[in-house]
């Protein structure tokens, strides 16, 4: 029985911009997907948002919207402030990250590695907070077998830094996940984010760039164990 798998990020979208369509492969074969999100976005952009309706409780909204379209299980909402998560204890986010990893039991957990893609410091510092827990409980039984970050290969963007954002070079990316049948699915489930600028912008960009491989691969580095080969499956 494969799984369950676990993400850790820090705002509402990122688990949807950055693996919709590995989620959606994986609870297709019937894999569980939970989710932990650190905040709930309360600094994001409020496109058509109504006025009395707070930012946090609109992302919370869409976000729960996109989670029952890719089918994920369970979202654990940590209750940090978008923006101040760095001020935060990253031991005592590690905590609480331990404590639900403990209840979920995956096999395999998927969160930001120290680029955190687009540097931004709540993106770093829950890509920290999950790395040290699973370090924490490596050795523990039923521990998670295997720790990935998200990336982006070098080839797949020309301009990463007009974009901000961070790659790796293509010989370190260990993991590239095919989702071309899942592409149309991942572009209307990012749509449910509409309140947001930049989801509403990749969504556009993925729309024009159907036949590129930064819009049908999501791609991984696998951080913990270290492999010689590339692979093409969470679960090689």
């Amino acid at each position: 029985m494969k799984g369950p798998i676990l993400l850790v990020f820090a705002h509402p979208d990122e688990e949807s911009t950055s693996l919709a369509g590995t989620i959606l492969k994986y609870t297709g074969q019937g894999v569980a997907v939970d989710l932990i999100c650190a905040t709930r976005g309360e600094k994001g952009t409020r496109l058509g948002v109504p006025a009395d309706i707070d930012t946090g409780a609109a992302r919370e909204a869409e976000l729960r919207a996109a989670a029952a379209m890719t089918g994920i299980r369970n979202i654990y909402l940590l209750g940090y402030i978008d923006g101040e998560l760095h001020s935060a204890d990253a031991n005592e986010i590690a905590n609480k990250v331990i404590e639900i990893t403990k209840k979920v039991q995956p096999e395999i957990v998927i969160t930001f590695g120290p680029d955190g893609i687009s540097g931004h410091s709540d993106h770093v510092t829950i890509g920290k907070a999950a790395t040290i827990a699973f370090e924490t409980l490596v050795d523990q039984d039923r521990a998670p077998r295997k720790l990935y970050y998200v990336t982006i290969p070098d080839s797949f963007v020309s301009n990463a830094s007009e974009l901000g954002v961070a790659t790796r070079p293509d010989n370190e990316v260990t993991t590239a996940i095919d989702i071309t049948d899942y592409l149309d699915v991942k572009i209307q489930v990012m749509a449910t984010y509409k309140s947001q600028e930049d989801a509403r912008e990749v969504v556009k960009m993925f729309q024009e760039n159907k036949e590129s491989k930064f819009a049908t691969t999501e791609s991984l580095y696998l951080a913990v164990p270290r492999i010689p080969d590339k692979e093409t499956d969470l679960f090689q």
